[in-house]
């Protein structure tokens, strides 16, 4: 009897080591032990109620909240600024560790997440702690950046962050900029193509990172074409969201032609939560003008970055 229980014992650690600590998912635990993921789920509240398991939550963030109320003065969207910590190697990591954290408590109660694509999201999702959310769905809303080998492309984004709930993800086989209009709208027809646009339609998030207008030089076929994709409109813009330039003010620039395939801005502006993230000063101007035009209900950024958005305030 005491062997049993020792043997369970041992079980139920190297589960929850593997679980809490190594951030393993369940699906690949029910391979590795040879046990249903519900087995795996039991075993791990076992863990916790015998004791084995024992969880303190302290917040090792420290935000900025005299600098949070300077700025949430300015704009609707409110705004996450963690403090720079003292340990310059890992500052970008804490970063991405509070904001990880924190957009997954958004997620708590979300059915629907729609990513975009970038460095940004990416950065994350990384850094999302394992759950189990099989109902829950992350969805493309905008087609595909052109670079089909990068991590950070959202197709991949999609299914990195569904291995993370172990839950359901649709993609959006389709590039982000179609010219023709009439492909652009019979394209969005098809219908695993409009299964896709119909779900993202009815988001509860959107997570998504910002970008400057130098970015067009990173995909050679956007760069080669941008005249024919923005017109001259790109010499205006200090950045891109959703797919589409924006100036200084917080205004769209080629609404009456705009080539992004996927959500219209009318219904990317309807998901109730917009969730913004950059920790880059170089994406300040970039970052003002998003926070001009509303185009998030909440943003995260570093320090450094808001200190930079107050002086182009001042």
């Amino acid at each position: 009897m005491n062997n049993y229980h020792d043997e369970q014992n041992e079980l139920l650690i190297q589960l929850a080591k593997d679980f809490y600590l190594e951030n393993i998912p369940v699906i690949e635990m029910a391979k590795k032990y040879e046990l249903s993921r519900y087995k795996i789920l039991k075993y791990l509240s076992e863990a916790k109620e015998s004791g084995i398991v024992t969880i303190n939550i302290r917040s090792p963030y420290e935000r900025n909240y005299e600098l949070e109320n300077s700025l949430n003065q300015h704009f609707k969207t409110k705004l996450f600024i963690l403090k720079d910590t003292e340990d310059l190697a890992h500052r970008d990591i804490h970063f991405w560790h509070f904001t990880a954290h924190c957009v997954q408590e958004f997620i708590q109660s979300a059915n629907v997440v729609a990513l975009s694509w970038g460095d940004s999201v990416y950065k994350v999702i990384e850094q999302f702690k394992p759950e189990i959310r099989e109902k829950l769905i992350f969805t493309q809303f905008i087609g595909e950046i052109g670079k089909y080998q990068s991590l950070a492309g959202s197709m991949r984004l999609v299914q990195k962050a569904a291995m993370k709930y172990e839950s359901k993800y649709l993609t959006l086989s389709a590039p982000l900029y179609i010219i023709n209009s009439q492909a652009r709208e019979l394209l969005a027809l098809e219908p695993i193509l409009q299964k896709t646009l119909l779900t993202a339609a009815h988001s509860d998030i959107i997570l998504s990172g910002i970008a400057t207008p130098a970015s067009i030089t990173s995909v050679e076929a956007w760069n080669r074409n941008r005249h024919l994709l923005f017109g001259n409109h790109l010499a205006q813009a200090c950045g891109l969201v959703y797919g589409r330039p924006f100036d200084q003010y917080g205004h769209f620039l080629n609404l009456e032609n705009d080539p992004t395939f996927g959500l219209s801005l009318e219904q990317i502006l309807d998901v109730p939560t917009r969730i913004g993230v950059s920790n880059s000063k170089f994406k300040a101007e970039a970052v003002l003008g998003a926070l001009r035009g509303d185009f998030f209900t909440h943003f995260f950024i570093d320090e450094k970055s808001a200190l930079k958005i107050l002086s182009l305030l001042k």
